[in-house]
């Protein structure tokens, strides 16, 4: 009987932590209306291409985890996914997703020094995939991407120059002892000086593990140059299938003046302005760099239409239906991975 309330409980929260961080703001309304006046056929493709991304992302997860030694099912995969979509979404910054996404992992007998060598992977990789995109989009269209305003012009420069930060620290404390040592040491030296931490060396200890943890993703990729290749490749078209979401929408309310790369440029520089700023799925601040893209795309009348229908499918629809999934995931008994064998 416990068990039974303690999920209700957790649905209820649940429920509660979507409409908070990601319905509040939706207009119901205007969005219906702009689905009457919308292509069908396009409407059709951009819920091919959302789903297309949470695919790309359970082949990623189970390639990799079989890398790792670990044999789990497209089921396991596609619970892993929509557990990271969901909580990413309702955290700030995206930081609650790849914990939680862990916790289920360890569900199923896949220990956590696996899980934690993997997100960091995948972390790495997704921010390499789409710095290698905006560098392209920025050669190809500098002109027209930076023509918006200069608030929309400051937050995706800012977020280029913080994305790929984040990889040369990531690079840093995956291929270079010395380096990560420093930080360590910096970071231990702050630690014994704030007198708020209460258990210092427990968050000590914490900070070597996951250096340790850092140091296994360098022998991981050093020994399996394959594993960087593919997964590379997995995670380009899964980017690619939502940046293609933005263009079917495009011409879902039968517009063609801007082309296909076009579209998704100015997509990849709604994502990386909205990976600058710590609102829980970028709520607010994507909406706004996208009502400010929209105004250019889809002209002053339709702008509001566009954003809405665009963020419907590849966020509120998104989340929503991770939310369910992975209440079925998180209840419904599963079989544990198998062949687990990572020495890392």
């Amino acid at each position: 009987m416990k068990k039974y309330v303690l999920s209700a409980i957790l649905f209820i929260a649940l429920i509660i932590l979507t409409y908070v961080f990601v319905l509040k703001g939706c207009d119901f309304n205007l969005l219906f209306e702009s689905i009457k006046n919308t292509n069908p056929f396009y409407v059709f493709l951009t819920i091919l291409c959302v789903f297309g991304y949470v695919l790309f992302g359970s082949i990623f997860l189970k390639r990799m985890l079989a890398y790792f030694g670990s044999k789990v099912s497209f089921y396991h995969s596609f619970g892993y996914i929509f557990t990271e979509i969901y909580f990413s979404a309702i955290t700030p910054s995206n930081m609650g997703g790849q914990p939680v996404q862990m916790i289920e992992m360890k569900k199923d007998k896949i220990n956590y020094q696996s899980s934690s060598v993997l997100v960091l992977f995948n972390t790495m990789m997704n921010r390499i995939v789409l710095i290698f995109l905006a560098t392209i989009f920025f050669i190809i269209f500098n002109q027209k991407i930076f023509n918006i305003n200069p608030f929309y012009n400051w937050v995706v420069i800012l977020g280029y120059i913080t994305t790929i930060l984040v990889i040369l620290l990531f690079a840093a404390l995956i291929y270079s002892k010395k380096i990560a040592k420093l930080i360590l040491k910096i970071c231990n030296f702050l630690i014994d000086h704030l007198k708020l931490i209460k258990d210092k060396t427990k968050l000590k200890n914490k900070l070597a593990q996951s250096l340790k943890e850092y140091q296994s993703c360098s022998k991981i990729t050093k020994e399996n140059p394959k594993l960087v290749i593919e997964s590379f490749i997995i995670l380009f078209f899964q980017r690619i299938s939502l940046l293609l979401a933005s263009y079917t929408v495009y011409r879902a309310f039968g517009l063609n003046e801007y082309n296909l790369l076009l579209v998704m440029a100015f997509q990849v520089c709604v994502t990386l302005g909205s990976d600058l700023m710590p609102t829980p799925g970028g709520v607010m601040i994507n909406e706004g760099l996208l009502l400010a893209v929209n105004n250019l795309l889809y002209g002053d009348s339709l702008a509001l239409s566009g954003m809405l229908l665009l963020r419907s499918f590849n966020f509120y629809f998104l989340v929503i239906f991770s939310a369910i999934m992975y209440m079925i995931f998180h209840y419904v008994k599963r079989q544990p991975a198998k062949n687990i064998k990572l020495d890392v």
